[in-house]
């Protein structure tokens, strides 16, 4: 039996590696997931992950519309133009800089929504090359995802299994994160540093005043993105106040906006958990808290994220460590080395679905050697920390 489930599971990792956007690969996953469950697999846990995950995104997918309807992305990628005079890496790192500002206040996952509508207008308006804004903002935002406790759901998941404090998590992961988000956001500059020519930059600061509709999208997204940064100071599960606020959003507003939601993703990570969860998923670290021991945690439990995705990973990583220098080791391998591969990461997925037709190749062979250096990088801060 145990041949059968590993059977599924590499198939089904396999075609999402292949196939990660195929709603048809989506659909053979959760199908190859939902036989396990016939064979005695628990889907509980998967719906427990997936049930607020798919909350969150919906909430996070609906938000971005509203603000992009009202026009914040328009005046955000123009003070972008204008602020960089020109200058295509200052321009560079004015959008990963706002990635990584929003990953701290709604997560990886709502910052890649949010985000993405400035980096179309940017491309649009101001002839910014697409390929290295959107590879820039995807490693700037899965890197410093571990920055902050409800940067990525992974962290919460290693904070609520393993009893780690929220303050503790930020003490000791911050310099890490933003360090790794920075060397893979400079690495994606220096490999597209031909490309990152010809900006054309704006004229002048347009100086109007925010318009009401601007004003309200505004104050939604700074409630919504301030009751996720508050929650898990409470112990409370960012994605719930965050969706609750949004939907205030949607009942107060006098227009109904169409709800979005990622079924395709949920089908996905549905089916990977209940596949790896079915196979028993065990990792071979060894819990030392050296550094030779925090890298092959870090990097093992990365590899294992870039293959079956994170959040699955991250409930058996969370089965096999304890509270302390491992886990945090740990969450460095669940969100930067889940880079390395497309369905590694969940908000990756999500750019490339935002990014349509103009979502550039997202490739193992580009990823993986900055998710190694992340890693390597992370994790010797974590060491010199702890």
């Amino acid at each position: 039996m145990l041949i059968f489930h590993v059977s599924l599971a590499l198939v089904a990792v396999g075609a999402l590696s292949l196939r990660s956007r195929s709603a048809a690969v989506a659909a053979g996953v959760l199908t190859a997931g939902a036989v396990d469950a016939a064979f005695g697999a628990d889907p509980l846990p998967a719906l427990q992950v997936v049930a607020p995950l798919l909350a969150f995104l919906a909430a996070a997918l609906t938000l971005a519309a509203l603000v992009e309807r009202a026009g914040l992305a328009e005046r955000a990628a123009h003070l972008i133009a204008v602020w960089s005079r020109g200058r295509p890496l200052v321009l560079y790192a004015l959008a990963c800089g706002l990635c990584a500002l929003l990953t701290a206040i709604v997560s990886l996952d709502g910052a890649v929504v949010l985000v993405l509508p400035v980096l179309l207008v940017l491309t649009r308006d101001f002839n910014a090359p697409f390929r290295p804004l959107f590879l820039g903002a995807v490693v700037t935002a899965n890197a410093v995802s571990i920055a902050v406790p409800q940067g990525n759901p992974t962290n919460l998941v290693v904070i609520g299994r393993l009893g780690l404090s929220p303050a503790g998590f930020l003490v000791h992961m911050a310099l890490p994160g933003l360090a790794a988000a920075s060397l893979c956001a400079a690495a994606i500059a220096y490999r597209a540093r031909g490309e990152l020519a010809g900006v054309r930059p704006a004229t002048k600061l347009d100086r109007q005043p925010l318009s009401r509709k601007e004003l309200h999208a505004a104050a939604k997204l700074v409630v919504a993105g301030l009751a996720a940064w508050l929650a898990p100071f409470a112990g409370i599960a960012p994605w719930w106040p965050f969706a609750g606020v949004v939907a205030a959003a949607l009942v107060a507003l006098h227009e109904r906006p169409r709800l979005f939601v990622p079924w395709r993703i949920g089908a996905q990570v549905t089916g990977l958990l209940l596949l790896t969860r079915a196979v028993g998923l065990h990792l071979p670290v060894d819990p030392a808290r050296g550094l030779p021991g925090l890298l092959l945690i870090a990097s093992v439990v990365g590899a294992a994220s870039a293959l079956a995705n994170n959040l699955p990973v991250s409930a058996a990583a969370t089965a096999l460590l304890s509270a302390g220098p491992t886990a945090y080791a740990a969450s460095i391998g669940l969100a930067v080395g889940a880079l390395a591969a497309p369905q590694g990461s969940v908000a990756t997925l999500i750019a490339i679905d935002l990014a349509g037709s103009q979502a550039p190749t997202v490739s193992v062979r580009s990823l993986a050697p900055l998710a190694a250096g992340g890693v390597v990088v992370a994790t010797l801060l974590l060491w010199s920390t702890v």
